[in-house]
């Protein structure tokens, strides 16, 4: 369990989603992904990194590869802590373009959060893009949970590398 203190700042977290695709996507093309994500949080929030996305071990079907927030093993977990009861918006971009550093060649990345007061996975609400207020629970938590989804047929072999940018305030 990594523990990151944040203030009003940008951090990446390389850990969360650090993608090593290259055993599933080698029987493809030899694609390996990587994203980051970094988060923006205004006043005192604290994000501990429970589990980082797992895109190396999903089945790649119709030349994409898709995990679902609300019930895939492999979606990326994160835990917001904050003063308890206290109202939060989140927001973050759907879309973020991966690169090839080693070549022009660029991928979308469509990226789906789920959230809930809760650690229940499976009653996750999906977080759209949009700014939307919620608030932390009585242990002053909120649980995230961070799937997508990528298209993979154009895809040159090599290393694909973005980031992703979850950004969590008080109201």
């Amino acid at each position: 369990m990594t523990k990151i203190n944040i203030s009003t700042f940008a951090l990446l977290f390389v850990a969360l989603l650090t993608v090593p695709a290259g055993s599933l996507l080698a029987q493809q093309n030899g694609t390996d992904l990587n994203i980051n994500v970094s988060a923006r949080v205004i006043s005192s929030i604290e994000m501990i990194t429970i589990n980082s996305m797992k895109l190396s071990e999903v089945e790649v079907e119709n030349n994409r590869i898709s995990i679902d927030p609300q019930n895939s093993s492999n979606a990326g977990k994160m835990i917001a802590i904050g003063n308890p009861n206290s109202e939060i918006r989140i927001s973050y971009l759907e879309q973020r373009e991966l690169t090839n550093p080693q070549g022009s060649e660029t991928l979308i990345f469509n990226y789906e959060v789920a959230g809930n007061t809760e650690d229940d996975q499976s009653s996750a609400e999906i977080l759209y893009r949009e700014n939307r207020d919620f608030e932390f629970n009585e242990n002053g938590r909120f649980y995230l949970w961070i799937g997508g989804s990528v298209d993979i047929s154009t895809a040159s072999p090599g290393n694909y590398q973005g980031e992703f940018t979850v950004d969590i305030e008080y109201i």
